[in-house]
């Protein structure tokens, strides 16, 4: 019995005290709104086209910039209610002939400066030295002449003779 009440009684505290835990939010510093900001992929080929997603709940925001991206126009979404966990607005972006290497996109919501990695791959090369003229097949079977075919096929014929032989001596 005494079990069974202390367990009550820490389940009950941590129930009192879950509220106090999540009562400070993001929105309640200013500054620091609530945002999201993704580029979907993370990392692309020169001439890919990217995803942006963001949402803020600012009233002023900065489109996002990159110096290897060209961002297109912003269109919304939709509304949402929470911009933290789900885009308001999103953009299509091409990824411009750079070095390959991590580079930033910034996104300004309120006063906050977000920011998210990319990385630019480099070329994709198929093999490391492209062959040139006609493929080196060789020149078939070295040193087998006619008798070798005459003797793999007086091979095959004996075995096809015992095998019907053994098949006629079982069904007696």
């Amino acid at each position: 019995m005494q079990k069974i009440l202390a367990v009550a009684a820490v389940a009950g505290g941590l129930l009192l005290s879950a509220p106090a835990a999540f009562a400070a939010t993001p929105a309640e510093h200013p500054g620091n709104p609530k945002a999201y900001f993704r580029v979907m992929p993370t990392a692309a080929r020169p001439g890919a086209k990217v995803q942006i997603r963001l949402g803020c709940e600012a009233a002023s925001t900065r489109n996002p910039a990159s110096p290897v991206l060209t961002i297109g126009a912003l269109r919304r979404v939709g509304p949402q209610n929470d911009p933290a966990k789900a885009p308001a607005a999103a953009a299509s972006a091409v990824v411009q002939p750079a070095k390959p290497g991590v580079y930033q996109v910034s996104f300004s919501c309120g006063g906050a400066e977000l920011t998210t990695k990319f990385t630019v791959l480099g070329e994709r090369r198929q093999v490391a030295k492209v062959p040139s003229g006609a493929p080196q097949t060789g020149g078939g079977p070295v040193g087998h002449g006619p008798l070798a075919a005459a003797g793999a096929m007086g091979v095959l014929a004996v075995g096809g003779g015992g095998l019907v032989l053994a098949r006629r001596s079982r069904r007696r």
